[in-house]
């Protein structure tokens, strides 16, 4: 009889047992699609971040293009604006000697005129 108990006993364990891996191999395939899901949210994220960045990167060379591009027109701007002043000051240099000499042509003309009477 103790045999039968023992033997009973030993079935009620196993049972027992199987029950317990059972249950923790539920656990381990709920902890795994858990997992799986988590990872296909980062996976998403990770996707999203990564077109995120490439836009940003598109957006900054767009950017930086337009920028050295005003920077190309300002310094031509500032290059013709020295040309002009530079042209401007000649004209005004000759302006200024043309001038003198008209008065100068003037004032000897009118000298002569004066002088004569």
């Amino acid at each position: 009889m103790e045999l039968e108990a023992q033997v009973k006993q030993h079935e009620d364990k196993l049972k027992q047992h199987d029950k317990e891996i059972s249950r923790l191999n539920d656990l381990s395939l709920e902890m795994q699609k858990s997992m799986n899901e988590g990872l296909a949210r980062v996976d998403e994220s990770n996707r999203f971040l990564r077109e995120q960045n490439t836009r940003q990167s598109e957006q900054n060379a767009q950017i930086l293009t337009e920028v050295l591009n005003l920077n190309k027109e300002e310094e031509e701007h500032r290059h013709e604006l020295r040309v002009i002043d530079k042209t401007n000051m000649w004209k005004m240099i000759l302006g200024i000697g043309g001038s003198a000499g008209v008065v100068f042509a003037f004032v000897m003309e009118l000298i002569k005129i004066l002088g004569g009477r």
